[in-house]
Parts: C-alpha cells; sequence; structure tokens
C-alpha cells in the first residue's frame, strides 16, 4: 500500500482530491448561488443539468486531445479551463455568465477523469492498477464528505462570490501538482487524434463496448439510481430529514471505508468478481427498499448498498485501463467514459419516467432487477481483465 500511495500521491491522489471536493461542493454552491442573484428553482436545477451535460460532451473530444497532446497536457488544460470557469462565476454573478461558465466547468471536470484515466493506464503497472484507481476513487468520496461542508463554512464566513474565487484558486493547485509531479508521456505515434480515430476506437473495439462498456454503464445507472432512490424511500415513509440523512451518511460512511480494500481486492482476485458482487449487492439492496418500515430498515439496506458500491471503488477506470489498446488509446477512452456517464446521468431519468408512469416501487423493483440482470450479464459476457498479459494485448 504504501509504496503505491508514495509513488502515486501527488501526481494522482493529491490533485484528484481537490478536483473531486471542488466538484461536490459547487452541487451546493450552484443551485444556492443561482436562487441568490435571482434565478427561479428551475434555472437553479439547470444549472447542475448543464454541468453535467458538459461532461458529457468532453468525453469524446478529450479522448482526441490525449491522442493529439498527452494525458498531462490534457490535465492541465482541464484545472486551467476550471480555474476559467470559477473566476467568472465569481467576478460576473449574472445567469448568462453561470450558465455559459457551468458548461465550461462540465468540459472541464470531463476532460480531467479522462487526462486521469489515461496517465494512470501509462504509469501504473496492471497488478497495482486496482488499488491506485481506487485511491482515485476514493478522493470521489472524500470530497462527498469535505465539499458540501467546505462549501457551507466559506458561504457562511464569506460569501458566495468569495467562497467561487476560492475555489478558482484552488484549481490552480491543481496545475501546480501536475507540473511538478505528473511526468510527461509522449503521445502514442499511431494514435489518430482526427474525427476519424473516434469511428476507427467504436469499430476495432466493439465487442469491447458492447460488453464491457454495456456492463459499466449499467453498474453507472444502478449507482446514480441508488443515490436518488433511497432519500425518496425515506419521505415515501414520512421520516423527517434529520432520519434520511442518517441513513445516507452511514451507508456513505461504509462505502467511503471499502475504497482500498476494493482496490486490493481488484488486483489479488480480479476485477470481474468485483464487478458482479457490486451489481449484484447493488440491485438486491435497492429491491429490499419497498421493504422499509422505519429508520432502522432504511439504514440496514443503506449500510448494503454502502458495501455493494464501495465494493466497486475505482472498478470501471480499472477495467477501461485494462482493456485500452495501444492504437487510437485515446479514442477508446473517451468513448468508455461516454458510457459511463450516460448510465450515470439516465438513471434519474429512468426512475422519474417510472415513477410518473407506475409509483415509486415499480421504480425500485425495476432498477433493482437492472443490478442484478447486469450482474448475470457480467457473469456471461464480460472476460476478466486483470489476468490478461499487457504485453500480449492485440492492436486493436
Amino acid at each position: 500500500m504504501f509504496g503505491i500511495l508514495r509513488k502515486f500521491f501527488l501526481p494522482v491522489v493529491c490533485p484528484s482530491a481537490i478536483v473531486s471536493t471542488i466538484h461536490q461542493a459547487l452541487l451546493v454552491v450552484l443551485p444556492l448561488y443561482v436562487l441568490t442573484i435571482g434565478g427561479s428553482l428551475a434555472e437553479s436545477a439547470m444549472i447542475i443539468g448543464l454541468k453535467g451535460i458538459g461532461m458529457m460532451v468532453a468525453d469524446l473530444p478529450a479522448g482526441l486531445l490525449l491522442a493529439r497532446f498527452g494525458d498531462k497536457r490534457v490535465m492541465l488544460g482541464a484545472a486551467v479551463t476550471s480555474s476559467l470557469a470559477l473566476g467568472l462565476m465569481a467576478l460576473f454573478p449574472m445567469l448568462s455568465v453561470l450558465t455559459a461558465s457551468a458548461l465550461l466547468l462540465g468540459f472541464a471536470h470531463g476532460s480531467w477523469l479522462v487526462g486521469r484515466i489515461a496517465y494512470v493506464t501509462d504509469t501504473a503497472a496492471p497488478g497495482e492498477r486496482g488499488r491506485v484507481m481506487s485511491l482515485s476513487a476514493g478522493t470521489i468520496r472524500l470530497g462527498n464528505v469535505i465539499g458540501p461542508l467546505l462549501a457551507g463554512l466559506l458561504i457562511a464566513a464569506q460569501g458566495y462570490q468569495f467562497t467561487l474565487g476560492a475555489f478558482a484558486v484552488s484549481s490552480l493547485l491543481v496545475v501546480l501538482f501536475v507540473s511538478l509531479w505528473v511526468s510527461y508521456i509522449k503521445p502514442h505515434g499511431q494514435d489518430n487524434h482526427s474525427v476519424l480515430a473516434l469511428r476507427d476506437a467504436l469499430v476495432d473495439n466493439h465487442k469491447v463496448f458492447l460488453t464491457a462498456g454495456v456492463a459499466s454503464l449499467a453498474l453507472m445507472l444502478v449507482r446514480a439510481s441508488r443515490a436518488l432512490l433511497l432519500p425518496l424511500t425515506g419521505a415515501a415513509l414520512m421520516l423527517d430529514e434529520t432520519s434520511i440523512g442518517i441513513a445516507i451518511s452511514i451507508g456513505a460512511m461504509i462505502d467511503t471505508l471499502l475504497f482500498y480494500p476494493a482496490g486490493s481486492m481488484m488486483d489479488r482476485i480480479g476485477r470481474k468478481p468485483i464487478f458482479i458482487a457490486s451489481l449484484v449487492l447493488l440491485g438486491l439492496s435497492i429491491s429490499l427498499l419497498p421493504l422499509a418500515e422505519g429508520l432502522w430498515s432504511l439504514v440496514l439496506i443503506a449500510s448494503l448498498m454502502g458495501v455493494g458500491n464501495g465494493v466497486s471503488a475505482g472498478v470501471i477506470m480499472t477495467v477501461g485501463s485494462d482493456l485500452a489498446p495501444k492504437m487510437n488509446r485515446g479514442g477508446f477512452i473517451g468513448i468508455w467514459r461516454l458510457l459511463s456517464d450516460v448510465g450515470s446521468t439516465s438513471g434519474p431519468l429512468i426512475i422519474g419516467l417510472i415513477v410518473k408512469l407506475s409509483g415509486l416501487a415499480m421504480a425500485t423493483y425495476s432498477i433493482g432487477f437492472l443490478g442484478l440482470l447486469g450482474g448475470a450479464f457480467v457473469v456471461k459476457a464480460v472476460t476478466e481483465t486483470h489476468r490478461r498479459p499487457a504485453e500480449t494485448k492485440p492492436d486493436r
């Protein structure tokens, strides 16, 4: 553990922790900032949606930029762009500026994630990749805890514009970490950085995307759905906000504690068993939500969800890294990230549609069944990526 942490602490863990903390804090800051400057509730929600759209839009262009400039320059560009967008939000409290900056922020965050996956792919040995990716995933969980709390403290002390300005400066710290400690790796000479590279990557790796890619989409969909179904179930049980928060927090703590053991298991027993366990546990726990009768049953289900989500920390990034080919690697990683983002975006939309048509219980059972079905699909269709020697990977 300590050898891997020493090797990747400065180039990966530290900048990722800053990025994740800011990203989670903005989920609190931006909607409230919009209301403060006179925006409506709909416009407040729209800002977060635009940020998500910006992330999805970034995936494919960021893959092409990888092939053209390399992962270090993509991460640097993402950090500078993020700082610029946050600075604009702080200096110009207008809805039009916030709208454009939210898209820009999403684009920067999506590009950062693509660059980080590429860097770990290039620098981590297959036998340590799971632990490195789980450490990266752990920073997201750390951001879930620290980000909203930090945002609340800064807003209460100095206001929204100061808070956004502080986040803009913090993004420049990411530039410092990447500049000093991320090694520049020359883009692969055979990589094509034109739009045709995306087509080639899709055609050459279509079997991977139709198996492991679909499984990753399913896992992200179930994960995103869990985050919405848990509070909705608490509300349906007529629990107060404090009780719902307790259930969510207990699940989140279990989730956070498991991120490094998850990476260690991925490197020891393989990626596929972890993938299956996560989908099955999440599917099962979500299916149990309609059976909850009060706070303690909801806490137990939330705890099982925390285990299901925690054991999969970094698994999607790790599998994508394992499968990334030498030819058109940037295009492949861009498409892989897009599949993940489609999964996380579509989950809440599917829930909203089913709730409207058939009610919350049907939505819960549907997502739970999808998780169990996803686990069965991984058993049948997805091959283990960890035992596949890197040197024998065919060029796709």
